[in-house]
């Protein structure tokens, strides 16, 4: 059993990785369109779905979602959704994982064959992934204890640097009253996404409790404006658009002037590579988990945990593939889209999410009456 404090890790891995890749980006896109607004909108919404859904898994102590489900649904209704949240929440890590392939290709090794380094991050996380859900939760603590505080540092050097453009961000505050769209408050809402990984963790939570949610929503607003106003900063209102990865580039224009390693990009990008990897090991497991949940595949002793066993290596085996399959095909543009349409689908998927646990409580409350 773990406790609470690890459900605040689980968020702050989201909101960490929130920070680069594809929803800046998004955001960035939209400036001129009603980012901004669409960043204030998503808080609310955020808080009350995340909000929401902790009240009503608190209602299941020590089950996952497959529990849940096979509790009050018939066993093929609640095998499909299984594996459908399992291999939605498993898209993720392939945007996040093929995109920082192309990161590594771009910035760091031009030299290095991009599937040799995707098969070092495939071998890692797919091992990783068989851990079981305490031993992740607390590799995740480690991690997060050596990145965020580096990551804070990165922050300030950013904001305080002399070329640091306040009249590029206070050009984009004047278009703070457009209205927003779907597909940038899809993108905004996805730092309070982590949550979804308790679909599998609240098996080992002890009395899970969720408190201090203004803590919460002041590290939520302050990762989106950095996401967007760092980058506007450095490369200008207009430059910022016309960069793939505008965390990368802003901070490949610092240095770090009383460190061994000049170049800021480095750390930056050993950083965002453990946390890449701790995401996608989290990912690959509540995926996992579900999946085979969605089989009826149980933690047991014995020949059904034999079984289990061999199922969870071809599961890993399918994982890897796709997305060995899936660098193959993809360019950057291809990647923008399937981000953009992730991002889309899994924001309407947490509202079904709930939907669903509202019926399961129900279901629940009715057959004890």
């Amino acid at each position: 059993m773990v406790r609470n404090k690890y459900f605040y890790y689980l968020f702050l891995l989201n909101a960490t990785i929130n920070l680069i890749i594809f929803v800046p980006r998004i955001l960035i896109t939209d400036r001129f369109d009603g980012a901004l607004m669409s960043i204030l909108v998503s808080i609310p919404i955020g808080v009350f779905v995340m909000f929401t859904f902790v009240k009503l898994i608190q209602q299941f102590p020590g089950q996952g979602l497959p529990e849940i489900f096979h509790s009050v649904m018939p066993k093929w209704i609640s095998g499909i959704l299984l594996v459908l949240y399992g291999l939605g929440w498993y898209f993720s890590s392939v945007i996040t994982l093929v995109s920082f392939v192309d990161i590594t290709s771009r910035y760091i090794s031009p030299d290095v064959s991009p599937y040799i380094v995707l098969m070092g991050f495939l071998v890692v996380v797919a091992l990783s992934a068989r851990l079981d859900s305490e031993s992740i939760l607390y590799g995740l603590e480690m991690i997060l204890y050596i990145t965020v505080p580096i990551i804070a540092y990165m922050s300030w050097r950013i904001f305080s640097n002399p070329y640091f453009s306040w009249d590029a961000v206070r050009q984009i505050i004047t278009y703070a009253w457009n209205m927003p769209n779907y597909e940038t408050v899809a993108a905004a809402t996805y730092i309070f996404t982590g949550y979804v990984n308790m679909v599998v963790f609240n098996r080992i939570f002890h009395r899970f409790r969720v408190r201090h949610i203004w803590a919460i929503v002041v590290v939520s607003i302050l990762t989106l404006l950095v996401s967007i106003f760092a980058s506007i900063g450095i490369l200008g209102a207009a430059g910022a658009g016309g960069h793939v990865y505008p965390a990368f580039s802003t901070v490949d224009s610092l240095r770090i002037r009383y460190f061994i390693i000049e170049r800021m990009i480095y750390v930056f990008y050993v950083v965002y590579m453990c946390l890449s990897l701790v995401n996608s090991i989290v990912h690959w497991h509540v995926g996992k988990e579900l999946i085979l949940g969605g089989f009826g595949l149980k933690v047991d002793k014995g020949e059904a945990m034999s079984k289990r066993r061999k199922f969870e290596w071809w599961v890993l085996l399918l994982f890897s593939l796709i997305i060995f399959g899936t660098s193959f095909i993809v360019n950057q543009y291809i990647l923008n889209d399937m981000a953009i349409v992730f991002l889309d689908v899994r924001f309407a998927g947490e509202f079904l999410l709930i939907a669903l646990l509202f019926y399961a409580v129900w279901r629940k409350r009715r057959k004890k009456a």
